[in-house]
């Protein structure tokens, strides 16, 4: 579970699909001007945009497009204009997370919550999987070893390494990024009990 802010993403693994993130805001003023923030096309293959919170009106090459809370776009290489009027009520901030880098088909991009009372069980995947921590801080294990996390931190766990956040601190948001399934992937969560023992699938340093 190697755990990279954007300055350490630099010198990220080899097979880590990430090369940069970051978190936009929007913060609309009742009458005020509309605010309109734009993403320019990016060198990575791939680049996303998900709504975090609010909702925005995406106007690029592609069309015009709403999107609320959770909702995401892929940018294409003449960018996209992401306005916050119309789209959120006044006084509301729209919170945007920006991801780009490399890899293939159409992924799953989804918030998940955590609470003290609901932790994240220990699990593993046939793929691998990225959080980008949203806000919370806590406690991640994977492969018995423990590491914190806090806001704006991205953890990438490489396919086969067991997982999880069994000791949660506090209320925890985050995003998981999984990629499409390769053919003979197993979907979901995966435990030693139902699937079998995880099979790592390279070393970690």
């Amino acid at each position: 579970m190697p755990v990279y802010n954007r300055e350490t993403l630099k010198e990220r693994a080899d097979w880590v699909a990430f090369d940069d993130y970051e978190f936009l805001y929007l913060d609309p003023r009742g009458d005020a001007a509309p605010i309109d923030v734009f993403i320019p096309g990016s060198s990575s293959p791939r680049q996303v945009a998900l709504v975090l919170g609010g909702g925005v009106i995406a106007r690029s090459e592609l069309g015009l497009q709403k999107l609320e809370r959770t909702g995401w776009i892929e940018i294409p290489a003449s960018g996209v204009h992401l306005d916050s009027t119309g789209a959120t009520p006044p006084g509301d901030q729209v919170q945007i997370l920006r991801m780009a880098g490399t890899w293939e088909g159409t992924p799953h991009i989804g918030v998940f919550w955590a609470w003290p009372e609901t932790p994240l069980e220990l699990h593993y995947h046939d793929f691998d999987e990225y959080w980008f921590i949203i806000n919370g801080h806590t406690e991640g294990e994977t492969d018995g070893k423990t590491w914190q996390l806090s806001p704006g931190d991205l953890i990438a766990t490489a396919r086969g390494y067991e997982h999880g956040m069994p000791n949660i601190g506090e209320h925890l948001t985050g995003v998981a990024f999984e990629p499409a399934l390769a053919e003979g992937q197993r979907k979901g969560h995966l435990h030693r009990a139902e699937h079998g023992d995880p099979v790592p699938s390279r070393p970690l340093s």
